[in-house]
């Protein structure tokens, strides 16, 4: 296979890991307004070991990730506080949590992990050049030198373990090369070519099973072209996209190997990497210096892998088939089980131009056993009654009531996005029927759900009525059936809908026989909760995941499902004495 063969699937991959943030434009009342981005009191969800000193940069992510732990890989390893990931910071943790996988799993930790020698090969300096011969991927590591005698001055001399420039040294002479060795050459170092540049390259991968899912390329300017990192004046940083023929040469040496890892290298004059180094853990530059929102997707994207231990247990995300209508913007955020059970899966659409930050900062709220959430992205288009401004939407609006009444809006741009969102359903479908959940196509389409908030909920209600075989059911928060969705399919069908008192932007007023006009047409089973007092048009994520949880309660049933799992949750009344206390 051609090397622009290699570049073609890693570019999708690429792309339908990118999460683009979504920005925010003011001034119509059914946008949604941000919560904070506050995450106290949550539990931890990735922690980083050994303590390097970044607990402050990782905090600044938002994800509830901590570099608190001091367990270097030797001595007994510390039980997890609750399932969480466990993520390494040096080369003895990483070959430690490879070593002792099934102990850690069993101590609760979540983990991906390979095994100990594909860990070895990649963060040992030496072992790497080994690899790299033996796959044919020389071209891409400085030249080496057999030994002091032969090696051309200046060069480089590293400690084969060393990390963050430790045991790294520019030798003028075969003399300086020894003193330096004077325990003997050997393997323990390694001498290679001095790449001049003050251009440095740090990328951090995310890797399942040898295939990178996210990539995120750090640029240095250092003040001088021969260095040895850290012994040297920091010019400026800045985050780069690493072009996909550099991340196809980065993935070539990957193979078999899961976890996060980075590269650091230098481009030669053709444009070819230089790679210095393979560390197989989370290096300086994911923790300090990647913009803080970029980094969190990363771990975000980590967190979205089913859990389970292993990697092996991991589901990648993979490309839609050939025949699908064009994809939404962005992949799907995904919440696997709490469990790692997958029995059910809801597909819920977002808020008109509020997108998924805020749902993947606080994913814990929806985390539930037995159930896959998955949220699709909304594509950005132009949005005729914002001045054609380009927004994240279901579909066009065309016109805007002020929250007075059902807004206009595009048949096309909603026919566009139905299909989009068949595609997905039909995916979800048949990771049900994997999944071992049924025995036939009907029992999964049975334990598919929909809904959405606000705009979502409308979209998500005409997927459900316009999608070719009955579903689950339907949950809609803050939200009303559209007046250009056709009725008279699917008419047993549970509907619920969460509606607010003092929602002004959905008012029921008018969403009431909007709601009404779904019993009219024959639907015999729409449950309204509310109009709730005290309930806004903006809810908080664990109101709202409470909502989702309730609605999936009483619409599966069997001992030891769903139902179960989701009887933890306020019932309806205590949310209206808790609404009615706040007034």
């Amino acid at each position: 296979m051609q090397f622009e063969e290699l570049c073609q699937p890693l570019r999708l991959r690429l792309l339908l890991a990118a999460s683009p943030s979504s920005g925010r434009t003011a001034s119509s009342p059914r946008e949604e307004a941000a919560e904070p981005a506050a995450t106290e009191g949550e539990p931890e969800r990735f922690h980083l070991v050994p303590l390097k000193g970044w607990d402050r940069h990782i905090r600044g992510m938002r994800c509830a990730a901590r570099n608190t732990i001091k367990w270097k890989g030797a001595g007994p390893a510390p039980a997890a506080p609750h399932p969480c990931w466990l993520l390494p910071t040096s080369g003895l943790a990483a070959m430690a949590i490879a070593e002792q996988q099934d102990h850690l799993c069993s101590l609760g930790w979540r983990l991906l992990t390979c095994a100990p020698h594909v860990v070895r090969r990649l963060d040992d300096k030496a072992a790497l050049r080994g690899h790299a011969e033996r796959c044919g991927l020389l071209q891409y590591l400085p030249e080496p030198y057999a030994s002091p005698e032969s090696a051309r001055y200046p060069c480089i001399l590293k400690s084969a373990t060393g990390e963050f420039g430790q045991d790294c040294h520019i030798v003028n002479s075969a003399s300086e090369a020894l003193d330096v060795t004077r325990d003997g050459f050997g393997t323990r170092w390694v001498l290679q070519e001095l790449v001049r540049g003050c251009i440095e390259y740090s990328t951090s991968l995310l890797v399942h099973d040898g295939r990178i899912l996210d990539a995120i390329c750090m640029e240095y300017e250092y003040g001088s072209e021969a260095y040895v990192y850290p012994n040297v004046r920091k010019v400026g940083k800045a985050h780069r996209d690493a072009p996909a023929e550099h991340l196809a040469a980065m993935e070539a040496f990957l193979r078999d190997y899961s976890g996060i890892c980075n590269f650091n290298y230098k481009l030669r004059p053709d444009g070819r990497i230089c790679v210095f180094e393979v560390n197989a853990r989370v290096g300086g530059d994911l923790a300090i210096d990647v913009p803080r929102q970029r980094a969190r997707a990363l771990f975000e994207l980590l967190d979205g892998l089913a859990p389970g231990g292993a990697a092996s247990s991991a589901s990648a995300p993979q490309p839609p088939p050939a025949s699908a209508p064009a994809p939404v913007e962005a992949a799907p955020f995904v919440v696997e089980p709490r469990d790692g059970v997958h029995r059910y899966t809801l597909v819920y659409l977002h808020p008109f131009k509020s997108g998924l930050d805020d749902y993947a900062r606080k994913a814990h709220f929806f985390r539930t056993d037995g159930l896959r959430l998955v949220m699709p992205r909304a594509p950005r288009i132009a949005v005729t009654c914002c001045e054609g401004r380009r927004m994240l939407s279901w579909y066009d609006y065309l016109t805007d009531s002020n929250g007075h009444a059902e807004d206009e809006l595009d048949q096309t741009s909603l026919a566009e996005a139905r299909a989009n969102l068949f595609a997905v359903l039909d995916a979800e479908r048949a990771r049900l029927q994997e999944a071992g959940c049924s025995d036939g196509t009907a029992d999964a389409e049975t334990r598919l759900f929909v809904g959405g908030c606000s705009q979502g909920c409308g979209a998500a209600l005409d997927v459900a009525l316009n999608y070719h075989v009955q579903l689950g059911g339907f949950i809609g928060v803050v939200g009303h059936p559209l007046s250009a969705t056709p009725l008279g399919r699917h008419l047993g069908m549970p509907m619920h809908f969460f509606c607010g008192a003092k929602d002004k932007v959905m008012r029921w007023s008018w969403v009431r026989d909007c709601i009404e006009s779904l019993r009219r047409a024959g639907y015999r089973e729409v449950v309204v909760h509310g109009p709730l007092p005290g309930v806004h048009h903006v809810v908080s994520r664990q109101q709202e995941a409470d909502w989702l949880r309730e609605a999936l309660r009483q619409c599966t049933s069997e001992p030891g499902g769903l139902a179960r799992a989701c009887g933890e949750v306020r019932g309806e009344a205590a949310w209206r004495k808790a609404a009615t206390e706040k007034k």
